[in-house]
């Protein structure tokens, strides 16, 4: 996605921690929602897999613009600058469909008995 700056509004897009899409990316923002909302016992612990994304630099193009940020980047763009996205996309580097993904593992228990979710 950085390599789209100069296409589309990325801004800060990405960056741990900050409000929008990517605001519970940082450990210890998850672990301020949770233990809020009345969690306990906040574990949080980054995970990494390969994935496909796509058949090939066209597919992991289609597929980064077509899901979420990608979808909600391009629903602001004119269509000249959604073909030269997937163009920088395709012509990347590292364009092809295999690409290391991160997430979040998450685990934490509730304060109250399990029953009285059921009341």
């Amino acid at each position: 996605m950085a390599s789209l700056r100069d296409l589309v509004p990325v801004g800060d897009f990405g960056r741990a921690g900050l409000p929008g899409m990517f605001s519970l990316a940082a450990p210890d923002r998850i672990r301020e929602v949770l233990t809020g909302a009345g969690f306990t016992g906040v574990a949080v612990r980054q995970v990494e897999a390969y994935g496909e994304w796509g058949h090939g630099a066209a597919g992991a193009a289609e597929f980064v613009l077509g899901t979420g940020p990608g979808r909600h980047l391009m629903e602001q763009a004119a269509e000249p600058t959604r073909a030269q996205s997937r163009r920088t996309l395709t012509d990347h580097p590292r364009g092809g469909g295999r690409h290391r993904t991160a997430a979040e593992h998450v685990v934490a228990g509730h304060g109250r008995p399990a029953d009285a979710a059921w009341r």
